[in-house]
């Protein structure tokens, strides 16, 4: 499965999640950012073009619904979203009205997450 040219910014507060997840995504060409939480994640959109973000739902600081309610303010297009929780009380519907393209439960397969990637951005 190849993700060259996909840029991904991994949103998560636990550091060591982020490096595996970027190093999968990297090995099939994928270009990759990280950011600790919602806040920092949202700075990076607003200088960086990302097709893609994969979030963690909760987060010290801005967590991952905070970063999708500022998304939706922000005044240029968005990237596809896909949220990741390690709990069950955010569900795939409310995770996609408040604008995620999907939500995976931790852990999860990182080939559902890649299928999902080529699918979105395609």
């Amino acid at each position: 499965m190849k993700l060259a040219g996909i840029k991904i910014l991994v949103v998560d507060d636990d550091k060591l999640l982020r490096d595996t997840l970027c190093d999968i995504l990297e090995f099939d060409g994928a270009e990759t950012s990280q950011a600790g939480n919602g806040d920092i994640a949202f700075e990076m959109i607003k200088n960086n073009d990302y097709n893609i973000i994969i979030s963690d739902v909760r987060m010290p600081g801005a967590s991952g619904i905070d970063l999708l309610n500022n998304l939706k303010e922000y005044e240029n297009k968005a990237p596809e979203i896909i949220m990741m929780s390690a709990y069950s009380d955010l569900t795939e519907e409310k995770a996609k009205q408040l604008g995620a393209s999907a939500l995976f439960l931790k852990p999860t397969k990182v080939d559902e997450i890649k299928e999902l990637i080529l699918e979105l951005v395609n």
